[in-house]
């Protein structure tokens, strides 16, 4: 919302710790493995990928994406 991505970056890495707590707390209740892998590990997954591809982002990316366009040539 406020172009801050490194700090969204690490909530969503920090929110994939609770994902992947709930796929322990599935397995070890002896619940559906393939539940516990399928939708809490994958979520816990995208989270980690989504946070890190967030904090990757470097300040000559979010320059070069927000300047504004050449002029076209004239003809």
């Amino acid at each position: 919302m406020t172009g801050n991505r490194r700090p969204l970056g690490w909530i969503l890495l920090v929110g994939a710790l609770a994902a992947y707590g709930d796929m322990a707390t599935v397995l070890a209740h002896h619940g559906s493995v393939a539940t516990a892998l399928g939708v809490h590990g994958l979520t816990g997954t995208l989270m980690v990928v989504n946070g890190l591809l967030m904090l990757r982002e470097t300040r000559e990316t979010r320059e070069t994406a927000t300047a504004p366009a050449a002029p076209a040539p004239a003809v």
